[in-house]
């Protein structure tokens, strides 16, 4: 019903002009459920049983500016907040109490309001949205700490070696290979990958061009990658590749966090002596490692090494064109190999080095194979 029901069938008769913010939302729901991935659609789900339910659901929207800076008020002292024992609130008050991060309650914040412009646009209320209350400590997205430490090649040997079930070995190098983007790799289908044009497609099954999630990247087939994705898709086809027991991992609980700490934990117990030494896989100043740590020092090692456009093709950091995109990737299109392998070029220009640098650094910390299928072929011809 909420998803087919008419948002106007939501306003109560007497409330007029002057909805409350539960009357309003569903109309909000309705067109980010049609724009947003589901991951990205049940974190707007878990505001609205979190925070606005609680705290914004009956008031009217000629009210709501003093309602959002109540909230944030709220937020900044520590009131308000996820009760929940897993929730790990780095921020603390002047008091020392754990609080919401700026940033997050900007983002919460945002969606309220967000919510109540799509009512005036609809005509559902004459009553202007609110403005974005001042939210001390809000920083821009460049200033903001990483979200993991660099990670180094020893390390990531030591990470393949831990893997020892098939699917998380699988997930991990293909990872290495894309850059450090996880939830693309585990929602890989068969049709995102061209073999013969040695490149992955990884704009996402169900993302429209307006979703905030970089979707343009196209990546590299390099390194062990061939094997593994001709493995998987002689398994599965052109559905999701990389499955575990019981089906798609992408059907699952998606803990992908938990994957890479116990990967860690576990390559942590097994350090040498000298490994402990120089302190491989301990937290810094910088923070832990994680998934992000491969993105970030995918990023910045191929900085040095090839042109900016090609970072950015890599990297998802530039708009490919619906057009171009079909003449690349879609059956029967007549373009020739020849022009879709000059479209290509900033991309190769990456699976060059990534070939020659990237993943021979990683090969003398790992007993597993890390060789591109051509280069096997020409050492055996040799």
């Amino acid at each position: 019903m909420k998803v087919v029901l008419d948002r106007t069938e939501t306003i109560r008769p007497d409330s007029g002009d002057d909805p409350t913010f539960s009357e309003i939302w569903l109309g909000f729901e309705q067109d980010k459920r049609k724009q947003l991935a589901a991951e990205r659609f049940r974190l707007l789900e878990n505001r609205r049983e979190l925070y606005f339910k609680p705290h914004l659901w009956n008031v009217r929207m000629s009210k709501m500016g003093r309602a959002l800076r109540a909230l944030v008020k709220g937020m900044e002292e520590g009131r308000v907040r996820p009760k929940n024992a897993k929730s790990k609130l780095k921020t603390l008050t002047p008091e020392g109490k754990p609080r919401l991060h700026p940033n997050t309650i900007a983002d919460i914040i945002g969606s309220a309001v967000e919510a109540c412009k799509l009512a005036q646009s609809d005509n559902l209320t004459i009553h202007q949205p609110p403005k974005i209350p001042f939210i001390a400590g809000v920083t821009a997205p460049e200033d903001r700490n990483p979200k993991g430490r660099y990670i180094t090649f020893e390390e990531l040997g030591l990470l393949i070696d831990t893997c020892r079930r098939p699917h998380i070995l699988d997930l991990l190098l293909l990872d290495i290979g894309c850059g450090g983007r996880i939830g693309a790799v585990a929602d890989m289908t068969g049709t995102k990958v061209r073999i013969d044009l040695g490149v992955i497609d990884l704009l996402g099954e169900g993302f429209v061009e307006t979703n905030r999630r970089k979707s343009t990247p196209i990546i590299p087939v390099t390194g062990p990658m061939e094997r593994i994705l001709s493995r998987l898709i002689a398994a599965h086809g052109d559905g999701f590749l990389i499955h575990e027991s019981g089906g798609p991992i992408s059907a699952g609980a998606r803990n992908f966090t938990q994957i890479i700490q116990r990967l860690v934990a576990r390559a942590h117990s097994g350090r040498t002596s000298d490994q402990i030494k120089r302190k491989v896989l301990e937290p810094t100043e910088q923070g832990n490692v994680n998934w992000y740590s491969i993105r970030r020092t995918f990023a910045d090692w191929l900085d040095e090494r090839v042109s900016d456009a090609a970072i950015s093709a890599v990297m998802g950091h530039f708009e490919i064109s619906s057009r171009t995109r079909r003449q690349l990737f879609e059956a029967g299109s007549p373009t020739t190999d020849l022009y879709k392998r000059r479209k290509l070029g900033p991309v190769l220009e990456v699976a060059a080095v990534l070939d020659a640098e990237w993943w021979p650094s990683i090969q003398p910390f790992t007993s597993v194979d890390l060789r591109h299928e051509a280069s096997k072929l020409m050492q055996a011809d040799a």
